[in-house]
């Protein structure tokens, strides 16, 4: 299983015009399940409409998506907290016309928001849920805002799935990698190899002459991979599992 942030995609115009016209597993060259994230920055988040989120989702052909994402502070004022939590609620009962599994963004700047929102993701039967973690983490209010979703799960008696999205991100130097995005296939666009998580140059002397016993170098050398996009990137796909610890 892979993540495929629509974010990036949305970045990159050429990449999401050719993804759009084969949908993602045939652009990837990849047929496990491909999650599409729709986390995002929040200017991106202002411009798309729920019209643009299905239109992408069924032109990119995910197994899986996302509810549109939104955005909430603790600092913000009350009233614009509440709005995009309303909002949220909107955009997911929009999304049960999709005829794939979704699930549920948690969001709330307050615990009656995070409540509130997941009460009523619920009572609309979503039955899987995301926390996106990373942000959280790096601020130190990712234990506090897990409690909150734990006691609202608790609160509405849901046998749920939660998941702590953005945890696998791991960062060495000035360089980081992830499954939850596509790094390993853009990087593998460009000409870059990945050993241990960090991506090289293919030509690299530090790495260009080892050889590799993954699915996808079979015993090659790096150097023998030079052109062959979807070799590499299938190699940077299984080393960053490896990297982060073994995660699908």
């Amino acid at each position: 299983m892979i993540v495929v942030g629509l974010a990036e995609l949305i970045a990159k115009h050429d990449i999401l015009s050719q993804a759009s016209k084969t949908g993602l597993h045939d652009f990837l060259g990849y047929d496990g399940r491909i999650i599409l994230s729709t986390i995002m920055p929040d200017e991106l988040i202002d411009e798309l409409e729920h019209k643009d989120y299905l239109r992408l989702i069924t032109e990119l052909k995910p197994d899986v998506t996302m509810i549109p994402d939104n955005y909430t502070y603790f600092d913000d004022p009350l009233y614009l907290s509440w709005s995009q939590t309303i909002r949220l609620a909107r955009n997911a009962f929009s999304f049960l016309e999709l005829e794939m599994p979704v699930i549920a963004l948690i969001k709330g700047a307050v615990p009656d928001q995070v409540s509130w929102s997941m009460q009523r993701l619920i009572e609309m039967g979503y039955v899987t849920f995301a926390l996106p973690a990373r942000e959280l983490s790096q601020s130190n209010l990712l234990d506090l805002v897990t409690i909150m979703a734990l006691r609202a799960l608790k609160e509405n008696k849901s046998d749920a799935e939660l998941m702590l999205y953005g945890r696998t991100y791991k960062f060495w130097r000035l360089k980081k990698a992830s499954h939850a995005n596509l790094s390993w296939f853009l990087e593998a666009k460009a000409g870059a190899y990945f050993k241990g998580g960090i991506p090289y140059d293919i030509t690299d002397t530090n790495i260009r002459f080892e050889r590799c016993d993954c699915e996808a170098c079979r015993g090659k050398m790096a150097q023998d991979l030079v052109g062959d996009v979807r070799a590499i990137a299938l190699h940077n796909l299984l080393d960053l599992n490896r990297a982060l610890g073994g995660s699908r």
